[in-house]
């Protein structure tokens, strides 16, 4: 028990952790916003770097006992907890909203090709098995929509035209 970490040495660890990947997050806002087209992984990459190598710190020298695993445990409710804080008050301001929105756009844009290249082969694909695509299916149904509209103004100017002949017919 003795080799052990103390719960004070964690808390300094975790603390530590958490300074180092504060200013991680610092650089990276600081270089996003001089950076047009930001690597959403590229943000998150050295925080989580970080946080590995603390651990892999912390294992390699501590022996694996009960008691530190509990202390393990507290000490990762307590840095979920802190990180939330964290990720909820820099995803409530508006340079994040805007990283989000380029990061977006970005995604939409690399996927555009993908998404062409699949309803391409979706629409070979059910042509070559005889069945009607989407925009097939599409154009039928705003052409039954017309010729209902059509019927409508057919049974409207029939209707008008009994009214003329039966008002005109002598009695």
């Amino acid at each position: 028990m003795a080799d052990a970490a103390s719960p004070n040495q964690l808390f300094e660890l975790w603390r530590k952790q958490f300074e180092e990947g504060a200013q991680a997050w610092t650089r990276l806002v600081g270089q996003a916003s001089a950076t047009p087209t930001p690597d959403p992984t590229a943000f998150w990459r050295p925080v989580l770097d970080q946080g590995v190598q603390t651990w892999a710190k912390l294992f390699a020298q501590t022996p694996t006992t009960p008691d530190l695993l509990t202390q393990w445990k507290q000490f990762l409710d307590q840095w979920i907890e802190a990180w939330s804080k964290v990720l909820g008050q820099t995803m409530g301001t508006e340079q994040f909203a805007k990283l989000m929105g380029q990061s977006l756009d970005q995604f939409l844009v690399a996927q555009a090709p993908a998404k062409k290249a699949v309803d391409q082969q979706v629409d070979q694909a059910l042509q070559a098995l005889n069945l009607p695509s989407r925009s097939q299916l599409t154009a039928v149904a705003k052409q039954i929509v017309e010729l209902e509209e059509r019927i409508e103004r057919l049974e409207d100017s029939i209707a008008v035209a009994l009214r003329r002949f039966t008002d005109k017919e002598p009695k």
